[in-house]
């Protein structure tokens, strides 16, 4: 029940999924402020725990590659499409997320500090008068893109739990044998 299989999700795969929306989730509602606001978190905490959640996408990638895909319990070949074009652009845009943080702090000419115990160097050299953009892109990419794409999942989800009621939301919920 660790692994997947051509019917169901593991249990790597189920934390991996629930860690990165817990993740994404915190991340996103305590975002630092950048028009005067009142901040939630620093934004060495923002930092650390976004690179964090780079981790945790590689780990999930990695995983997904080295795994059995399960089968779509829908026989909708379209949807099963259109699912896994969200579920792609799902992953792609917290990847522009991240890397885009990631250069704000270097284009700012800073190192990445992981929660003051390691450092990601300075890989680009400082360029502030990229800063802005790339800001920008990050802005974009987490307050427009984001919430697009995470609502169609959810949609989705909806849809299989309420409509299809076939079994999908469950299989993201907790492992299941074969058997059942």
């Amino acid at each position: 029940m660790l692994t997947d299989s051509k019917s169901t999700y593991g249990l790597v795969t189920i934390v991996l999924h629930w860690f990165a929306v817990i993740a994404i989730g915190y991340l996103w509602l305590n975002a630092p402020d950048d028009h005067g606001g009142q901040r939630s978190v620093s934004d060495a905490s923002h930092i650390a725990l976004g690179s964090g959640l780079g981790v945790l996408l590689i780990a999930r990638v990695l995983w997904r590659l080295g795994s059995v895909n399960p089968k779509p319990l829908s026989a909708n070949a379209l949807l099963n499409g259109v699912a896994s074009a969200v579920k792609m652009a799902l992953l792609l845009d917290i990847l522009l997320i991240i890397g885009t943080g990631l250069l704000t702090v270097w284009f700012k000419g800073d190192p990445v500090s992981l929660f003051g115990q390691w450092t990601l160097p300075n890989l680009v050299g400082a360029h502030p008068d990229m800063v802005r953009s790339v800001r920008g892109l990050h802005s974009l990419s987490t307050n427009l893109i984001l919430p697009v794409l995470l609502g169609l999942h959810v949609l989705g989800a909806i849809k299989h739990l309420v409509w299809d009621r076939d079994g999908t939301v469950a299989r993201m919920i907790w492992p299941r044998s074969e058997a059942a």
